[in-house]
């Protein structure tokens, strides 16, 4: 069994709480603990105070309280105060749709602790650390609806309780560092019931309408979430003038200018996408080769491409004179030099970083 290729320059972990998506329990979770932390209060009965519990209607507890009208613990006792919800349908919401083939949303974590600040940025005055770049898939929207049961023994108690989620309507029910949907409650449906022992019990019904989106982990076999890294680069450079009348070996240098310029040249530069198969570098000059050098210097290395900080191997791409189906060749007319890769084992795309280096001038 042959083993696949992959592109390790793409192979950037990402940490867990970026991957696993949103799902259904994601929503009902959230919108959970919210009601739990934040909307229920506590109730005092006796000078005691009450917590009340938030349970998730399945369907043999809502079966039992649509027929009974209130629901009972193990011990045959009705529980109460209780709260209790269920989600009823998922809709998808019509005045957020869009293609979402090709479209990502843009996220930027400038600090983790693989990226910590130093002393050498302030000092250099150079970006010293690099930020993780993520692509997001645009996710599903869609409109979920929730039913709620509230039981109470008292009119004070249920009163306490419907105020407090009437405040909480058309907000963002969730936490600050997590998700967060827009929730908004219909009309409130308040009847007394006489319960077992002659027990009063209040209960209230309504209906919560949640705008929500979906995103799975993978889609089509591909991850929904992509991370790059943004360039992270120090460069240090040193001139020296060889042609000075004062310099003792000026006229040897003058004599092997051609040479020593072409040896000492180097020049770095962000290429452009094309296609996923093409790029280029534009306002370059690709210098001639020294007669000096031919034959013992590698035309085949006159460039080294990066994609993504993985280096290219030569074999995909070289001079046309040696493949055509693959090359660079050189444009004298609009200063341009472009790449056909042809070997390589996967697509180029227009957000990859190509970074090229070699024998070439920048105009």
């Amino acid at each position: 069994m042959d083993k696949r290729e992959t592109n390790r320059a793409k192979q950037l972990p990402i940490d867990k709480e970026y991957v696993k998506g949103v799902s259904l329990i994601d929503v009902d979770t959230t919108i959970a603990d919210y009601m739990s932390n934040v909307i229920i209060p506590d109730l005092v009965e006796n000078e005691n105070v009450v917590k009340v519990p938030l349970i998730y209607g399945n369907a043999e507890r809502w079966k039992g309280a649509r027929k009974d009208g209130y629901l009972k613990d193990q011990r045959g006792r009705i529980q109460i105060p209780l709260v209790m919800f269920k989600r009823n349908t998922i809709e998808r919401n019509s005045a957020l749709q869009h293609f979402k083939e090709h479209l990502t949303l843009p996220a930027v974590r400038k600090y983790t602790q693989k990226n910590r600040y130093e002393r050498f940025t302030l000092q250099s005055g150079v970006a010293g650390a690099a930020f993780e770049n993520y692509s997001v898939a645009v996710p599903a929207y869609v409109t979920i609806t929730y039913e709620v049961m509230i039981w109470t023994s008292f009119t004070e108690h249920m009163n306490k309780i419907v105020e407090a989620f009437q405040y909480a309507t058309d907000r963002y029910w969730g936490i600050e560092n997590g998700y967060r949907f827009k929730t908004s409650l219909d009309s409130f449906d308040t009847a007394q019931e006489v319960g077992q022992g002659s027990e009063r019990v209040i209960r209230t019904t309504f209906t919560m309408v949640v705008n929500a989106y979906l995103l799975p982990e993978k889609y089509n076999d591909k991850p929904t979430i992509k991370k790059t890294m943004s360039p992270k680069r120090v460069q240090f450079g040193v001139e020296t003038d060889l042609s000075g009348a004062g310099f003792s070996g000026a006229s040897l240098y003058n004599e092997y200018a051609q040479v020593v310029n072409f040896i000492g040249l180097k020049s770095v530069q962000t290429a452009e996408f094309v296609n996923a198969t093409t790029i280029k570098l534009t306002n370059v000059r690709k210098p001639t080769l020294p007669s000096e050098l031919i034959g013992t210097f590698d035309t085949q290395n006159w460039f080294r491409v990066y994609i993504n900080g993985d280096f290219i191997s030569p074999g995909n791409y070289v001079n046309g004179v040696f493949n055509a189906n693959y090359q660079y060749t050189f444009n004298n007319t609009t200063n341009e030099i472009t790449f056909v890769f042809g070997g390589l084992s996967f697509p180029l795309e227009a957000n990859d970083e190509i970074e090229v280096t070699g024998k070439f001038e920048q105009l």
